[in-house]
């Protein structure tokens, strides 16, 4: 694939400033990401993406749905509060997007400058802080209707819809995968009746549906030079969900002590320690509207993300590949190896978890 004309496309957007450079940044699995610099000190930069359309066929919807929250957070800015919010950069007809002429979609945003993210916590703080700004985030749109909220990808997080997907690909088994990953599919039917608790209460009406993120990872948290955060990123997932998903894919990210391609499952392991920091952290900010049956599933919600990311790395693998960028051959099935040792090693602290979480709630609760 040819490398694109970046400058060109600089020029589609109402930017400000002089063109300096650009190259290509960031370690998404999804959309292709370049940083573009302009020349002048006081004049911004900028993040351009080229929108994987395959994986988010609804452009128009999407870029919609983050215009509308990022317009309600920005317009509910408090005193104090030394959150940004992503900015839409519109091109130059006032679109949201730029559709090239080979039909591939582009975006920009204004770069939040300070603005580094952690692929692994480095320390309590960093997790107290992602706590804060993906439970201001919930908070934040609290008194947005869902309904105006487009589903960009029905049932993202939704375990019935991945087991079947998972079903399928195995069934199909294309590139004759699955004779080598028996282990990790008999991890599958065997924790699968546990991860289908948070569904069925969902259906019950115990779990209300809220504007979520649906893809809490850590670095998608943007912080200071000081670790503080301060922007909340990657918004294509923004959906109607349950809070259970965002808490719970934070810790996946946040409380492992491995990166999520690991090799060596000997070094994955769960932190409570930065659990606690991290349900401090989003407690504070949610722990006044949570219902009970939230709070006293958010443990469980951690294993549910864990195993639900397994499992979608492990479709993908069987599948041959065709959804999640990998860098070698294998780094889907280290990847979903990776999360069930850690889902595992959750499983296994389940009970601590569970005081964790209602202690700090508990702590909120009384002001």
């Amino acid at each position: 694939m040819p490398e694109p004309d970046l400058k060109s496309l600089f020029d589609k957007f109402r930017t400000t400033g002089t063109w300096l450079e650009g190259a290509a940044t960031g370690s998404g699995h999804i959309h292709s990401t370049f940083l573009l610099r302009t020349r002048e000190e006081d004049e911004p930069d900028y993040i351009l993406q080229k929108i994987n359309h395959s994986v988010f066929p609804p452009v128009a919807e999407m870029m919609d749905n983050i215009r509308m929250v990022t317009n309600h957070i920005r317009n509910k800015k408090r005193a104090g509060n030394n959150m940004q919010v992503l900015e839409i950069i519109e091109t130059g007809t006032g679109k949201d997007y730029y559709t090239d002429p080979g039909g591939n979609f582009w975006r920009m945003y204004r770069r939040i400058s300070p603005g580094r993210s952690y692929d692994v916590v480095p320390d309590d703080n960093v997790a107290r802080e992602a706590g804060r700004a993906f439970g201001q985030f919930i908070a934040d749109l609290g008194d947005l209707s869902a309904k105006k909220i487009f589903p960009v990808i029905p049932g993202f997080n939704s375990m019935e819809m991945r087991f079947d997907q998972f079903k399928k690909a195995l069934l199909a088994d294309p590139v004759k995968r699955a004779g080598e990953v028996k282990e990790e599919i008999d991890f599958v039917f065997a924790n699968i009746d546990r991860m289908l608790i948070i569904p069925r209460l969902e259906k019950e009406g115990k779990l209300p549906l809220r504007i979520t993120h649906n893809d809490t990872k850590l670095n998608n948290v943007l912080f200071d030079e000081n670790d503080m955060a301060v922007c909340v990123i990657d918004l294509d997932t923004v959906m109607p969900g349950l809070s259970l998903y965002d808490f719970g894919d934070t810790v996946r990210t946040a409380a492992s002590t491995a990166e999520e391609d690991e090799a060596d499952l000997d070094r994955v392991n769960f932190s409570t320690k930065v659990l606690k920091a991290y349900s401090e952290g989003f407690l504070e900010k949610t722990a006044s509207f949570l219902t009970p049956w939230e709070t006293e599933h958010l443990a469980l919600s951690a294993q549910y993300m864990t195993f639900i990311m397994g499992l979608r790395f492990l479709t993908d693998y069987i599948a041959g590949d065709i959804y999640y960028t990998i860098r070698y051959g294998n780094q889907n099935i280290r990847r979903c190896r990776a999360q069930f040792r850690l889902m595992s090693r959750m499983a296994e602290r389940y009970g601590e978890t569970m005081d964790i979480i209602l202690q700090a709630a508990g702590k909120y609760l009384k002001g």
